[in-house]
């Protein structure tokens, strides 16, 4: 008999396991059905930042993901917090992303239920990856790896998702944490998680940014138990790279008559603004912007003139303050 087939008959036993043990009072086993997954580990060169996004129905935030500068890993499907770190601590040591992920592998029992996305940046700013996916995975598995990406899932509606995961990557532009997010969203026309998607966590690590002496984490976003859970994700994640994180160039936009009066409308609402609401960018919405981001924003930004009349600010922070909910902005005194 094959080891997957095997398994396949003790998981149920484990889950009858389970519950006698619960009505026992003893430590209950775990109940595997419920660890469908898909996620994107990545690392980007030029800003030399590695990252996961996850989106999944249980808790991810403190499962799934793990990392730290220069290596991001995905352990899903039967997580494991030991085997996370013993590859982290592999790859410290000098091994390649595959390296430490077969050896770790190599010694664990349980390692055909497991899953596992590495990607680590060496110092010269090569891209390593790493991939398995266990034989006793869950219906609808699949696994892509790129370049300087992998792609992973299983207990989806379609094993098609990886694919369509690993092209909206690839096709996306901004900066490499909005390029996750989109690995995220275009895979949501192929295929999800069986039991809907509820939670998700997107996190990028980087030891060179200038938010890296406060923090390693260049953007940090997690929402657990919605069931628009990946809508949130992606204003949390707005939240956190306009509001904490520094702004990036790749995503500064152009500032339309239509986002300049919603920013005067807002920028009014909180006090800062008196002056004309037109779409026009004016002195007057200068210094209101100004004066905002010194209650509200760490790193605080200017629009920078892109031709005569034209101007262009970060857009993750437009998005920022236009998606705030009413009450989590400071007003001006």
């Amino acid at each position: 008999m094959k080891h997957s087939s095997r398994l396949s008959l003790v998981l149920p036993l484990l889950l009858v396991a389970a519950s006698a043990s619960a009505s026992d009072g003893a430590t209950p086993s775990l109940n595997v059905n419920v660890l469908g997954t898909r996620s994107i580990v990545a690392c980007d060169a030029v800003s030399r930042a590695c990252g996961v996004a996850v989106i999944s129905f249980p808790v991810t935030s403190s499962t799934v993901p793990h990392g730290q500068p220069g290596i991001a890993v995905a352990s899903q499907m039967m997580p494991s917090v030991d085997e996370a770190q013993a590859i982290m601590a592999r790859v410290g040591a000098g091994e390649t992303a595959q390296q430490a992920l077969d050896a770790v592998l190599a010694a664990d029992p349980m390692s055909a239920m497991r899953q596992f996305g590495v990607v680590s940046l060496s110092p010269n700013g090569t891209v390593h990856v790493g991939q398995f996916t266990g034989e006793a995975s869950w219906t609808q598995r699949c696994a892509v790896a790129g370049a300087t990406y992998a792609v992973q899932a299983a207990g989806q509606t379609n094993a098609a998702v990886c694919q369509a995961m690993a092209q909206g990557f690839e096709s996306a532009t901004g900066s490499f944490p909005l390029r996750l997010l989109a690995a995220l969203k275009a895979g949501v026309g192929v295929g999800r998680d069986t039991r809907g998607e509820r939670s998700a966590t997107l996190r990028v690590w980087s030891a060179v940014s200038p938010l890296s002496a406060v923090t390693p984490l260049l953007a940090d976003a997690s929402v657990a138990g919605k069931p628009n859970a990946l809508a949130q994700l992606e204003e949390e994640l707005y939240r956190y790279l306009g509001q904490l994180a520094p702004p990036d160039p790749a995503d500064a936009v152009t500032l339309d008559d239509s986002t300049i009066k919603c920013l005067k409308r807002t920028l009014r609402e909180l006090g800062y603004y008196h002056g004309p609401m037109d779409g026009r960018w004016n002195d007057d919405a200068e210094q209101a912007l100004a004066a905002f981001q010194l209650n509200n924003v760490f790193f605080p930004r200017a629009t920078q003139e892109a031709s005569r009349g034209v101007r262009r600010l970060d857009g993750a922070f437009v998005q920022f303050v236009l998606r705030a909910e009413r009450g989590t902005l400071v007003p001006a005194p």
